[in-house]
């Protein structure tokens, strides 16, 4: 296995005449959890949904878990979970309905979707709601469905987003524990506005601006400033 788990080299990419990404290089550990900061507009989001086959980039290369997602998306999705600003959720369907619709698209076995479902359920504490139409939940019970739909595929690159926006500090705490406890058995790469809980939590870093690496490397030599 390579020790790296996203090889980027001189990225691209516009909306319209907008360049969103700029010739971005940047490599991301096989294992541990992983930053990746900057402010709004800073190419964060661009960059995880090209990571995750949502974007083409325009130029460079970039290679996830091996694969170059372009030429391999379906090698690339198969391998990774992905909690973006909107919950990939059917809003007509349950919560459950929900969980079985993505667990058939991964083709997980019965037994191990019922026990990834009791436990990541207990866990987010949302066992008891998922008899309930998604369209009826809270926006916090929605981002906690989500959560559990990213992780049922026990998935060896996990993509988060702004993960703790719209949970409470208890939902917070349990899912930085659950992280904690996957350190070293998966690759995480984390987006978050919370610069206290992003240095606290990652191995290492990689801070954008304007679509530009300004800085990475062990989050030991992070810089709130930069």
């Amino acid at each position: 296995m390579s020790t790296k788990a996203v090889v980027a080299e001189e990225l691209t990419r516009r909306y319209g005449y907008r360049v969103a990404l700029r010739k971005v290089s940047l490599e991301f550990s096989a294992t541990g959890i992983q930053g990746l900061f900057g402010s709004n507009g800073a190419g964060k989001t661009t960059l995880m949904r090209v990571i995750s086959t949502l974007l083409r980039p325009h130029g460079g290369v970039i290679s996830v878990m091996g694969f170059d997602p372009q030429e391999e998306p379906e090698e690339v999705k198969k391998r990774i979970g992905l909690v973006g600003d909107k919950p990939l959720l059917y809003e007509e369907l349950t919560g459950i309905e929900n969980l079985r619709f993505y667990s058939k698209l991964y083709g997980l076995p019965a037994d191990f979707f019922e026990s990834q479902v009791e436990d990541l359920a207990q866990r987010f504490t949302i066992n008891t709601w998922l008899e309930e139409p998604v369209k009826n939940l809270s926006t916090g019970f929605k981002k906690r469905l989500d959560i559990v739909r990213s992780l049922l595929h026990n998935p060896e690159l996990l993509l988060l987003d702004e993960p703790f926006s719209g949970l409470d500090k208890d939902t917070t705490d349990v899912f930085r524990e659950y992280l904690d406890e996957y350190r070293n058995l998966r690759t995480t790469i984390v987006t978050t506005h919370n610069l206290a809980i992003g240095s606290e939590l990652c191995d290492e870093y990689v801070t954008l601006r304007n679509g530009i690496v300004v800085s990475q490397g062990p989050i030991s030599d992070f810089d709130q400033t930069l």
